[in-house]
């Protein structure tokens, strides 16, 4: 009995033994395995978590190629999203390192038993020593000077500038404030602009004819493009006849107008009785044809010299417009004999077959 006792004492120390020494054990849950460019100081039986939980353990870490392989042994309930991203971090400012599981959905598909996740999708966070380091390479390769040089040119911009940078940071701000206002509208013209892309996505057929035609116009202007400037050199040479012929008869145009303003200006003003005369005329179009006899009539009218308001004079050779046959009813002074008046006629019909004389 205490041989058996001393035994499993014995196997108990020697697992805790390789534990401690890192040998890494079977995994009774689900084993994943990762490739990492670059690991750091991570160590077997690390921490495996996910949002600050520890869900598992590193197990073994390996040489693949460039790459590290890092394999992990995470608990049996727990479910992977085949999507996750895992990432080396540090638990503090010096602290030890462990991987961090980043789920990028919450289901499935789910990582199974001895998935192998690629570089793709791991990753090392970024160090206090990676930053030093980097730091260094920009210092220490003459960048120092020259960061100096740009800060105090910055200085020297800013120093009487304030006041408008100030001016700038506020139109800025009211510019970015209003753009917030109006996110609504933005986000209504991008969706109209992806309609209009669409439309011409399912228009691409039209467009294409559109482009041929429009490459063989292009031709066509080439081919033609000594005609077209032999036609602008002309229109260029009648545009300035044109324009010395304005500035020769400016004057006398002038002139006209100036000369015709007074006669509009008359017509304007008489514009009632022109109309009034016209209505006359139109009745008196339309009533005579029925009130003269025969085939037509003739009547002498004649104009008195300007400025002459006495009575009418008789019109030039008005005699040799008289009717032969009333020309023998008229006297010597050539007036109207009582026998040539018919009073059963109209006097409309007798004025109208008596010449025009003077009345004196």
């Amino acid at each position: 009995m205490i041989r058996r006792i001393a035994l499993l004492a014995a196997m108990a120390t020697l697992m805790s033994s390789c534990a401690v020494l890192g040998f890494a054990s079977a995994c009774d849950g689900t084993e994943i395995i990762a490739d990492f460019e670059q690991v750091g100081d991570l160590v077997e039986n690390a921490n495996v978590q996910s949002s600050d939980v520890e869900v598992g353990t590193v197990q073994k870490i390996e040489l693949d190629g460039w790459n590290a392989r890092v394999t992990m042994c995470v608990n049996e309930e727990e479910r992977i999203p085949a999507d996750a991203r895992l990432v080396v971090r540090t638990t503090s400012l010096l602290g030890e390192k462990f991987v961090d599981i980043q789920a990028q959905s919450a289901g499935p598909p789910y990582l199974e038993d001895g998935a192998l996740v690629g570089v793709d999708q791991t990753g090392k966070a970024s160090e206090l020593e990676d930053v030093f380091a980097k730091l260094a390479g920009v210092l220490g390769a003459g960048n120092l000077e020259q960061i100096n040089r740009f800060t105090s040119a910055q200085a020297n911009i800013l120093r009487d500038n304030a006041d408008e940078l100030r001016e700038v940071l506020s139109r800025l701000h009211d510019f970015t404030g209003t753009l917030a206002g109006r996110k609504e509208q933005i986000a209504t013209s991008v969706d109209n602009l992806d309609s209009v892309a669409q439309t011409i996505l399912g228009d691409s057929q039209v467009l294409e004819q559109f482009l041929a035609s429009f490459a063989q116009s292009s031709q066509v202007l080439n081919r033609q493009k000594e005609g077209l400037r032999r036609l602008l050199l002309a229109l260029e040479d009648f545009t300035s006849i044109s324009v010395r012929l304005l500035e020769q008869t400016e004057e006398g145009l002038d002139r006209q107008f100036r000369d015709l303003r007074p006669v509009l200006s008359t017509a304007v003003e008489n514009s009632a009785n022109v109309r009034a005369t016209l209505q006359t005329l139109a009745t008196f179009s339309e009533w005579f044809p029925e009130t003269a006899p025969g085939d037509y009539v003739q009547l002498d009218i004649c104009q008195a010299p300007p400025g002459y308001y006495g009575p009418g004079t008789t019109c030039e050779n008005s005699e040799q417009n008289d009717d032969p046959d009333r020309a023998a009813d008229q006297d010597e002074d050539g007036a109207a004999s009582e026998s040539s008046y018919d009073p059963a006629g109209s006097d409309l019909e007798y004025i109208l077959r008596q010449p025009l004389r003077s009345t004196s």
